[in-house]
């Protein structure tokens, strides 16, 4: 068994009966692609997983995921982490970056909810010309 893989025999029934009718309520839901804007406080962050459950979504949050990426390490957080260091903004390409690589996991292809992105201008010019290029998966 590898030490990424789950052992079934130690999870409770009950939480693999719930899983199990969670995916079967997800099945027949339309894929989805929804974005959140709004300043800090708005709300974003409270509706999202409201959101995600009833539609059956992922939530890609920025700055969690900026987080991730910084710590684990991946090319995109190590540049990531070198301007938060200096005090600086994370550039539009980095970000930009981090959002394609978490929009093309599998776990992606019912739909995703993205918040706190996009930011700028730039950012967001690039979300409607792949949303309507079709190029995120």
């Amino acid at each position: 068994m590898t030490s990424s893989s789950v052992n079934l025999e130690e999870i409770p029934s009950e939480s693999l009966m719930n899983e199990l009718l969670r995916r079967m309520k997800c099945a027949p839901k339309p894929d989805k692609r929804l974005i959140l804007i709004g300043p800090p406080g708005s709300g974003k962050g409270t509706q999202s997983p409201i959101i995600k459950y009833e539609h059956c979504l992922c939530s890609l949050a920025t700055g969690d995921m900026l987080r991730a990426a910084v710590s684990v390490k991946t090319p995109l957080g190590i540049k990531a982490k070198k301007a938060m260091d200096k005090g600086e903004l994370i550039s539009d390409d980095l970000v930009v970056g981090i959002i394609d690589e978490a929009m093309n996991k599998p776990s992606r292809k019912k739909g995703f909810i993205l918040d706190g992105f996009p930011r700028t201008v730039a950012q967001a010019q690039k979300v409607i010309k792949d949303f309507l290029s079709g190029e995120f998966v």
